[in-house]
């Protein structure tokens, strides 16, 4: 794996000294530098340079073991951070055992219920969804969706985790379990995000392929061209 190069660090260094210097309040040098790794990090994910994202969080890792030591909030960001990187790289088993990493060490400082951590168990989903390992995805997502039923209540976070859940049961084929959980969700994102946001056509997709898979095309069809109406009125509204 490339490494940041000699003069990109001596210039985030020279960063942190000036912050130091200007800054009002005193903090150690690798605790900026670390931060700005971490910020390069996500930026990059943002962008969709996956490989610059994954140098920068790699690097913020070596940071915060050095900086931090082994049990600092500051090493699981990191690991979360490149986990979701990889995920989006679409390489889901390294994604795996770096969010896992993460998580074990967010346990331990938050807890298992603190919604930092349900965010991180969510993520995890994700990958071992991506996997096809339906069974433990849908532990987790059950996991997920109690702690965000408790720290939200309906909110888009706990509609996302029934959104999520609900396509979890309807790739294992247990579409009728599938449907309510479903209509939970469009129901809290109609309500949260309102009837024409494209979250609320995401769920309309994932309901009708539950309906359409217990033998109910007709009303699939609405449902499917209600999402369709969505994402056009969404086109018209940004000008493509």
């Amino acid at each position: 794996m490339e490494t940041l190069s000699r003069r990109l660090r001596a210039a985030l260094l020279a960063a942190a000294v000036t912050v130091l210097v200007c800054g009002a309040v005193p903090v150690a040098a690798g605790e900026v530098e670390w931060k700005m790794l971490i910020d390069q990090a996500n930026l990059h994910l943002q962008r969709g340079s996956l490989q610059q994202a994954e140098l920068f969080a790699r690097e913020a890792i070596a940071e915060a073991g050095r900086s931090f030591g082994p049990g600092h909030r500051a090493l699981d960001q990191s690991l979360a951070t490149l986990g979701l990187v990889l995920r989006f790289a679409q390489r889901y088993p390294e994604a795996e055992k770096e969010l896992r990493r993460a998580l074990e060490l967010r346990e331990k400082s938050l807890g298992p219920r603190d919604p930092a951590t349900a965010i991180l168990v969510n993520n995890l989903a994700d990958v071992v969804q991506a996997q096809k390992k339906y069974a433990e995805a849908e532990q987790l997502y059950r996991r997920v969706l109690v702690v965000f039923e408790k720290s939200y209540g309906d909110d888009p976070k706990t509609a996302a985790a029934l959104n999520n859940l609900g396509a979890t049961l309807h790739a294992q084929g247990r579409h009728a379990a599938a449907e309510p959980v479903l209509r939970r969700a469009l129901a809290m994102k109609e309500k949260t995000l309102g009837p024409n946001n494209p979250s609320v056509a995401h769920t309309l997709n994932n309901l009708a392929q539950v309906v359409a898979a217990q033998g109910r095309q007709a009303e699939a069809d609405r449902l499917t061209a209600r999402a369709a109406a969505i994402h056009r009125g969404g086109k018209r509204a940004s000008g493509a």
